[in-house]
C-alpha cells in the first residue's frame, strides 16, 4: 500500500478556520486513501469532522503534517496540500465581495448601521 507526506504551510489570514477545514473535509472524503492531518503533537483524521481539523489550532504561517495510506494517496495529498496554496478559494471570494479599490468591509449598504433616531 502507497504512502505519501506532504509538509503544508497556512497561508489563510485567518489561519485553519471552519470553512478551510469543511473544504479539507470534503475532498479527502473523495479518496480511498485514509488521511491523518497533525500539528506539532495535536492530530486528526483528514476525513471526520471540520471540526476536527480546526480544533488543531493551525494559524497563518504554521505548518501542519499531511499523510495518506492507500492506493490514491500521492493523488490525495497532491490535491489537498493544493487548497493549501490556493488559500482555499479565499482570494476568489475577497475579490466577489469588494469591488475594484474597495475593501469588503467597505461595502455596507447605505442606511444600514446609521442611528434611526438622528434621521427622525
Amino acid at each position: 500500500m502507497a504512502r505519501a507526506t506532504r509538509i503544508v504551510t497556512v497561508v489563510n489570514r485567518e489561519g485553519f478556520h471552519l470553512r478551510a477545514a469543511t473544504l479539507f473535509v470534503c475532498l479527502a472524503q473523495r479518496f480511498n486513501s485514509s488521511i491523518e492531518v497533525s500539528k506539532g503533537d495535536r492530530q486528526a483524521d483528514g476525513k471526520s469532522t471540520a471540526l476536527h481539523l480546526a480544533g488543531l489550532g493551525a494559524f497563518e504561517g504554521d505548518q501542519m503534517l499531511l499523510q495518506a495510506e492507500g492506493d490514491d494517496a500521492e493523488e490525495a495529498l497532491d490535491a489537498l496540500a493544493a487548497l493549501f496554496t490556493t488559500h482555499f478559494g479565499e482570494d476568489e471570494l475577497e475579490n466577489k465581495q469588494s469591488a475594484p479599490g474597495q475593501s469588503a468591509t467597505e461595502q455596507v449598504p447605505e442606511g444600514v448601521g446609521e442611528d434611526d433616531s438622528a434621521s427622525a
